[in-house]
């Protein structure tokens, strides 16, 4: 029955009698059956876990319970509830188990009581990542990383994907026909081919990432409650994933280089930032030579403006109160951040980082 476990689910493994007495009796053939069977399929490592994981939770209940000596006919009746409560169980009869099955049965029906269900039956439920490949009206290829480093794959549009361990990405068959559109559960960095004719969208979780040709990283595992996306160059759309037939579209957010956004699932809301350590962005003009940061009685907006174009950052401040104000410094090795704090220094002002812009507060030069 091998052919069967590659396609369990954690509910299919903790419902499989060979599954559950490995993991409360394990014998010397037992292990080297699950070992083998792991090693031939590393794909399904993750399910497998989660029914370790719940099994060894029941089983430390387990012991606690067994301390207030629960007389066997409320252990038969506790078996009794957790064959209720599971519909799909495949558990025989209690008269056919040995008391250390019934017992866990038991402490597992406890569990339930006290909550677990809702984690049992969440791990029965598609992820938002299969779900959306069910809904492909044709093939589709899967590539999926169970190593500990990251795999780069190439899409057929020539786009290149750098994807990070336990993470997976899907994308049809027909990929770049007529729409470019890729799933993703886990996180990828992304270096997309531009094409202007067919925008390049990453599905995950509830958002879509939508752009033309550029990079950037989108993090979106299915248990983590927040959904990253941050780009590197050019600039992206990222929007909630909304029905073909919503009647309103949530309003996106734009990114530009050096900015991200973080999507919180369970508020549903988009929250706009800088990263946490912008890097100079190359453009068509400024492929080899970056900027020295090098100033000599330089005006403060020539340099301000020079930021703008190294980081590709938004920076605001009053132009006509700081026309008169010059720099000299040596920022060659600086941060962005510690380029704006000599910056803000030398006119007495302050910054603030606002919805993935800089905001210059203050600051005067009287005219020479």
């Amino acid at each position: 029955m091998e052919h069967v476990y590659e396609t369990f689910l954690t509910a299919d493994f903790l419902t499989d009698d060979a599954f559950v007495h490995h993991q409360l009796e394990p014998t010397p053939q037992s292990t080297q059956f699950w070992d083998s069977w792991l090693a031939k399929y590393p794909h399904r490592q993750t399910e497998y876990q989660k029914a370790v994981d719940f099994v060894a939770s029941i089983r430390l209940g387990l012991t606690a319970y067994a301390q207030t000596n629960l007389p066997e006919e409320t252990i038969l009746q506790l078996l009794t509830r957790i064959q209720q409560t599971n519909a799909q169980t495949r558990l025989t009869q209690p008269t056919v188990r040995s008391l250390g099955w019934m017992r866990w049965a038991a402490a597992a029906a406890v569990f339930l009581a006290l909550g677990v269900g809702f984690w049992w039956k969440t791990t029965q439920r598609p992820t938002l990542y299969e779900q959306q490949l069910a809904t492909l009206p044709n093939a589709f290829s899967e590539k999926t990383n169970t190593s500990p480093h990251v795999q780069t794959i190439q899409l057929p549009d020539q786009s290149v994907v750098s994807l990070a361990p336990e993470s997976r990405i899907s994308y049809p068959a027909n990929f770049g026909q007529q729409n470019r559109t890729v799933y993703l559960s886990g996180e990828a960095a992304f270096s997309v081919t531009r094409n202007s004719e067919k925008p390049f969208l990453v599905h995950a979780n509830e958002v879509v990432t939508k752009v033309l040709g550029t990079r950037f990283t989108v993090r979106a595992f299915a248990g983590e409650d927040r959904v990253q996306v941050q780009v590197q160059s050019g600039q992206v759309s990222v929007y909630r994933n909304e029905p073909t037939n919503a009647s309103v579209r949530q309003k996106g957010v734009m990114l530009m280089p050096n900015q991200r956004v973080v999507f919180n699932r369970e508020t549903d809301q988009f929250d706009k930032m800088l990263v946490d350590a912008p890097t100079l962005v190359l453009t068509p003009t400024r492929q080899k030579k970056a900027p020295s940061f090098v100033y000599n009685d330089t005006p403060i907006p020539q340099v301000l403006q020079e930021l703008i174009e190294a980081y590709g950052i938004d920076i605001r401040y009053n132009k006509e109160a700081l026309a008169n104000c010059q720099l000299n410094s040596s920022m060659t090795n600086e941060s962005f951040e510690q380029k704006l704090t000599i910056v803000c220094a030398t006119v007495g002002a302050t910054y603030e980082i606002i919805d993935g812009q800089v905001i210059i507060n203050g600051g005067n030069c009287q005219p020479q």
